[in-house]
């Protein structure tokens, strides 16, 4: 799909999975953090932000996983990609709920997604070089 389509789809690797973004992403950045790297077996993740309303799910149910309080991770329950983030956290007073958080990778073109920063590379791999020119930040 070309940029400045009003939808863009995604979905997960077997195609039980398949959601509707409306518009273009208005934010994204690469997560080098720990939970990230555990959760998607990766060194890094890309997430891409629209306002929740914005997103739909058009095929299948996208189960969760909670493991840590507040922070609801979604994936395909058949094949097992992970899609979503959700993050309300009282303790830490974030609420991360009003949009939805995506895979950049897990859309139909990856390309509409442009990141605008690396976050955690506190947690960065050692083996991992970042020269992309985009900022840097050891948290969010």
């Amino acid at each position: 799909m070309a940029a400045g389509r009003t939808h863009h789809e995604g979905g997960c690797y077997c195609g039980a999975i398949r959601y509707r973004i409306s518009g273009e992403p208005t934010f994204s950045a690469h997560c080098h953090c720990r939970s990230c790297q555990r959760a998607l077996g990766g060194a890094f993740v890309t997430w891409a932000v629209v306002a929740l309303k914005n997103f739909e799910v058009v095929r299948g149910v996208i189960k969760t996983c909670e493991k840590t309080k507040g922070i609801h991770r979604g994936f395909c329950g058949d094949c097992g990609t992970t899609l979503t983030y959700a993050a309300k956290n009282e303790v830490e007073g974030e609420d991360w709920s009003k949009d939805a958080w995506f895979t950049a990778a897990s859309l139909d073109d990856p390309a509409i997604v442009t990141p605008k920063n690396h976050v955690y590379v506190s947690h960065k791999q050692p083996w991992i070089t970042l020269n992309d020119g985009l900022p840097c930040f050891e948290k969010f």
